[in-house]
């Protein structure tokens, strides 16, 4: 049974301004690597998966072209599904004549509007059901730092078995290393055979009890001590058919509308049409939330969905002053617990004697901000934008 990835790679990012923005997303910057966050997450589950099943990349419609360019830089050939074929405008090609040939690497769902995680998994499991019959769905999402590789893929495998064996729907959990109120929760239960404790190196899975959204911070302190829950990676495995009938069971009218684009043939007007008509909803609320037979398998893998300037904090590490240096041309001094980030190829930047600031450079746009004040970043983005100071395009 094929294990088909689908990636999750639409928002902007704003978190991550002003590098990323609506015309170029976070996901198609190198943030914590030295590859894009994109082509970071396609060379992670291409490990997992066959060489020849071509991952489904689902995005916004403003981004698709330049998310097959970027990809075309790396060598991978990507195909818009409901839009023009080869570029050439107004050549579109019903998708299944497309991707039967298997003449691409990889195709994209270029969505005419976001309506969160729901109706993107709803769509892709009908056409996974279309082309590859009752396979299993890797669903990953493009912002995220995972390491090591191999522990990704040990879990993956897990998962996929669960999946295959046991039935029902899979979660990657992940060990909570701080009470983060920023992410869901999961709490696990009974362990289902052939797994180590959590945190052992092995990749446990569990029957899960219930999902938790984002918890004060006292509750969040107590889910740690616990050690009874698990971060939501918001990362998932399932059979195709699996998923679908719990659309059927949960959002009855969204699993129609992905079945009567299937009976159109995926055509970019039906694809189109079905964004028009479903409802805007995450997968969380509207399935997993409600499912009875969930299952969490937790990797020996570290995690982070890269949600922030913060981030890189975690990631690239502190100096005895709590401050976060990243980038080549940087020259920092008596700075503390603050965030020194230059991602300009042109500017040099110099930070001497800052405390708890977050400076952040790209080539045409700079950020000065009390880094306490960076969780409400989207908030001043908005007032600036109102401001009519800048151009539009840098937003």
């Amino acid at each position: 049974m094929q294990t088909v990835p689908v990636i999750l790679a639409g928002g902007i990012g704003e978190r991550f301004w002003p590098l990323s923005r609506s015309s170029s997303p976070k996901q198609l910057h190198a943030i914590a690597s030295e590859r894009s966050m994109l082509e970071e997450t396609l060379f992670r589950v291409r490990a997992c998966c066959p060489n020849s099943t071509a991952p489904l990349i689902i995005t916004g419609a403003a981004i698709a072209g330049k998310t097959a360019d970027a990809l075309a830089a790396v060598d991978t050939r990507a195909h818009i599904l409901n839009g023009p074929r080869d570029g050439a405008a107004g050549d579109a090609a019903p998708w299944m004549s497309t991707l039967m040939a298997m003449d691409t690497d990889v195709n994209i769902i270029a969505e005419p509007q976001g309506k969160n995680t729901a109706p993107a998994i709803a769509l892709a499991a009908a056409l996974i059901t279309a082309k590859h019959e009752d396979s299993v769905m890797l669903v990953a999402s493009a912002d995220h730092m995972i390491s090591p590789e191999k522990a990704f893929e040990m879990a993956v495998y897990r998962a996929v078995n669960i999946a295959v064996g046991r039935g029902g729907l899979v979660v990657f959990g992940v060990k909570p290393d701080r009470p983060e109120t920023g992410y869901g929760y999961i709490e696990v239960g009974e362990q289902l055979a052939a797994g180590a404790d959590i945190g052992t190196g092995g990749c446990a899975a569990f029957k899960v009890k219930r999902f938790v959204e984002k918890p004060n911070a006292n509750d969040a302190d107590a889910f740690m001590k616990s050690g009874n829950f698990l971060w939501n990676s918001g990362m998932f495995v399932w059979k195709a058919s699996v998923i679908l009938e719990a659309f059927k069971k949960f959002m009855p009218d969204l699993h129609k509308q992905a079945l009567a684009a299937a009976d159109k043939g995926f055509t970019p007007e039906a694809i189109n049409e079905f964004y028009s008509v479903c409802p805007k909803e995450s997968i969380d609320y509207g399935v997993m939330e409600k499912a009875e037979d969930v299952s969490a398998v937790c990797g020996d893998f570290s995690w982070d969905d890269l949600g922030s300037w913060e981030s890189l904090s975690r990631i690239r590490g502190s100096d005895d002053a709590g401050t976060t240096v990243d980038g080549a041309a940087v020259y920092e001094s008596g700075c503390g617990g603050s965030l020194i980030i230059n991602k300009s190829s042109k500017l040099a930047l110099a930070a001497i004697g800052l405390k708890n600031v977050a400076l952040v450079a790209v080539d045409d746009a700079v950020l000065a901000i009390d880094r306490a004040r960076l969780p409400e970043l989207k908030k001043y983005l908005t007032e600036i934008k109102n401001s009519g100071k800048f151009p539009a395009d840098l937003f």
